[in-house]
């Protein structure tokens, strides 16, 4: 009998996990030192493109499950923001490619060492059994929202239910 079989969710674990996830997101909003730069949808856009820059937008509808009227509308703010630059593809003449730029890059970094400042401040009000309980089930919980696909090489794309 494989794992999952014998180990099934239950509502209430499905439940607490969505509750930690909502106070977390709640928090994370809280504690930025300023108003956020951008909206949810758009930093989706920024973390696919820093894994898979030079993507061009068919490539990111896909990676994102997004309809290419909406990515076009994210990506043209994105590009006014000074967040994302276009290129002209070096397979086709027609084809654009999408990168970030080195302000992109710097906010993403920013941020992320906010979010782990304050990871790290609730980490280490943990026992050390549930830290490393919740480090183990957070890693699961990453390779379940991102599968490895046949022939994928690159990192994985956060992607929206």
């Amino acid at each position: 009998m494989d794992e999952k079989a014998a180990r099934p969710h239950t509502s209430h674990d499905v439940r607490t996990v969505r509750a930690a996830l909502e106070r977390l997101e709640a928090r994370w909003e809280r504690q930025q030192r300023s108003a956020p730069l951008v909206s949810s949808s758009q930093l989706r856009l920024l973390y696919a493109l820093e894994s898979a820059a030079g993507s061009n937008l068919r490539e990111l509808c896909v990676a994102l499950d997004s309809a290419a009227p909406a990515l076009s509308r994210l990506c043209a703010r994105l590009e006014a923001m000074g967040l994302i630059k276009r290129a002209s593809s070096a397979r086709s003449r027609r084809e654009i490619e999408l990168y970030l730029t080195g302000r992109a890059t710097a906010y993403l970094r920013e941020l992320r060492k906010e979010r782990e400042q304050f990871l790290a401040t609730v980490l280490d009000a943990m026992p050390d059994g549930e830290r490393a309980a919740l480090v183990k089930g957070m890693d699961g919980l990453r390779r379940a929202l991102d599968p490895p696909r046949p022939g994928y090489t690159g990192n994985p794309v956060i992607r929206s239910a």
